[in-house]
């Protein structure tokens, strides 16, 4: 069951999802929160790794002098897509 702290925005934007120096690809989210964020369409490209840090970094963006980067954890996998809860683990500007 899950459980969740804050609403949740519908939020359609570009993300890379990395493990280490592997990176998966480019998705779009679904909706974004201050506990987390549900990317679509990554669920055939990535293993379903519950409890696995993962950094997701938002698309490169001209407008912005940096990127910025954010560590996850995967909590759920759908048909849809990936679940994933922020981790207070890393956390960086490029």
């Amino acid at each position: 069951m899950e459980h969740r702290y804050a609403v949740r925005s519908r939020v359609f934007e570009r993300v890379e999802i990395w493990d280490g120096q592997k990176k998966y690809g480019d998705f779009e989210t679904e909706n974004w929160c201050s506990g987390g964020i549900f990317v679509k369409n990554c669920h055939n490209e990535i293993d379903y790794f519950g409890g696995k840090y993962f950094t997701i970094k938002c698309s490169l963006n001209p407008n912005l002098s940096y990127q910025a980067s954010y560590s996850a954890i995967a909590v759920h996998k759908t048909n849809a897509g990936i679940g994933f809860r922020w981790s207070h683990r890393q956390y960086s500007l490029e």
